[in-house]
């Protein structure tokens, strides 16, 4: 009903307000703001409100205490739960944690309301509180009450989703409680450091390493969060997480390191080089980074698919140009299999590897030491 809020307010500042009176209150109110141009609606929905005895709990537009949860309604929802009324029924305390009114929570957290409820979406009321990052005694309130760090349907926490919004002083609240565990992993098996590394929260990444956060944990994806921090070209996030012990040669499921994130350009059909984030790729370089695993796997598909290609077609040349044994044929068709895959395997090992320092050499940055930077195979 339109104006519901302002009809709900009303009764909540009205004196002599009781759990005996609400309904008297709400009808007044209603009729009060009633005007020409809604007259019919507010008739029919006192009619139906009629046919339920003006019973508070068969209120027409829902669940008067998640109303008032909803529009702050602290006195109201201390008279609703007189009447006794479910004070988990309709998510109440989650509708007061998402609006951060913490008068009708301590009122709802007072009478046991289930601080750890997860509704229809898998979702609690600190998942609410924290979602816009500014409601801190929210926050405060719910953690003193017993909230836990609850996964959702897809395994996020609210640490999960403070650490991707990059709101600091949440993650910090969090992390003070010893519950909150700072590797968890979500479905996707992605920690809160994965969120924060691939989003550029350098504040947030220095503070969920001080609490232990492993820097080493693989996604399903296979990616740590240097991979994501050398994709997006983090310089300072892939400095605190090497500094942590990352590892810089950990490779994904499509056997891809850090390195290859910062030198190749990966959205696409095909990865193609395209050097966005030459710090970074120097800074991995400076750390032990090994070339080799960007130019080894190209090296490799090339090799085998010219060999597989010459072992299809020299038998074919042999069978028909020449009249040597069947055993002659297949020995020279696994020789020559060998060496042109062998060559044609060095040869874009090489080329790569001259790719890549034709680009390195095309940056003017310098490594940790301050010297520039040559890449060895």
């Amino acid at each position: 009903m339109q104006g519901l809020g302002q009809i709900l307010i009303a009764v909540n500042c009205s004196q002599n307000l009781n759990k005996d009176n609400i309904a008297d209150k709400t009808k007044a109110e209603i009729e009060a703001k009633s005007n020409e141009r809604n007259l019919g609606t507010i008739e029919k929905f006192l009619k139906r409100w009629e046919k339920n005895n003006f019973d508070l709990k068969k209120f027409p537009c829902g669940d008067l205490l998640q109303f008032a949860a909803k529009f702050n309604c602290a006195k109201l929802a201390e008279h609703l739960v007189a009447n006794g009324f479910d004070i988990n029924d309709g998510f109440p305390l989650h509708c007061a944690a998402q609006h951060g009114h913490t008068q009708v929570a301590e009122i709802l957290l007072a009478e046991k309301a289930d601080v750890s409820m997860q509704d229809r979406k898998g979702f609690t009321p600190l998942d609410y509180a924290v979602h816009l990052g500014n409601k801190i005694e929210m926050v405060r309130l719910l953690l003193r009450a017993g909230a836990t760090n609850v996964q959702n349907g897809c395994g996020f926490t609210p640490l999960h989703h403070t650490a991707e919004c990059g709101y600091v002083q949440m993650v910090e609240i969090l992390l003070k409680e010893e519950r909150t565990d700072v590797n968890a992993q979500d479905k996707k098996g992605r920690t809160p450091l994965h969120y924060a590394s691939r989003h550029g929260h350098t504040q947030v990444v220095e503070v969920l390493l001080e609490k232990g956060a492993n820097v080493n944990l693989q996604g399903k994806d296979g990616k740590t969060p240097l991979h994501y921090t050398a994709e997006n070209g983090y310089t300072q996030i892939a400095e605190a997480l090497l500094k942590g012990g990352a590892g810089v040669d950990v490779q994904d499921k499509d056997g891809r390191t850090p390195l290859y994130y910062a030198v190749y350009y990966t959205h696409g059909e095909y990865p193609r080089l395209n050097y966005q984030h030459p710090k970074v790729a120097k800074l991995l370089l400076n750390y032990g980074a090994d070339p080799s695993f960007i130019h080894r796997p190209k090296a490799i598909t090339a090799g085998i698919t010219v060999g597989v290609i010459s072992a299809v077609v020299v038998p074919l040349v042999l069978a028909y140009a020449t009249a040597l044994p069947a055993l002659a044929i297949i020995g020279i068709t696994v020789a020559s299999a060998l060496i042109v895959g062998s060559i044609t395997y060095g040869v874009t090992y090489k080329s790569s590897e001259y790719s890549l320092n034709s680009k390195l050499s095309e940056v003017s940055c310098s490594n940790v030491d301050g010297n520039k930077q040559t890449v060895q195979p």
